[in-house]
């Protein structure tokens, strides 16, 4: 998934979304409150929130091998 990289390896190695937004019932972009990000196969892949406030806004990494042997 993603790069092939678990998301504990961070930027240049995980995949990565950054400057999450969304629309309200007005059109304008807010920033997500309240994400906690969460995977159902950590032994395949995993996700990890960024560091809040950063230039980055709302952000995550994402990532695994997929199937290996600790993952059937």
């Amino acid at each position: 998934m993603g790069s092939g990289h678990f998301a504990d390896e961070g930027f240049k190695k995980a995949s990565y979304f950054r400057n999450l937004m969304t629309i309200d019932e007005t059109n304008t972009l807010i920033e997500p409150q309240g994400v906690y990000p969460t995977t159902g196969h950590d032994n395949c892949y995993n996700i990890k929130a960024g560091d809040a406030g950063s230039s980055w806004g709302v952000n995550f990494f994402y990532g695994g091998p997929g199937q290996n042997e600790r993952c059937p």
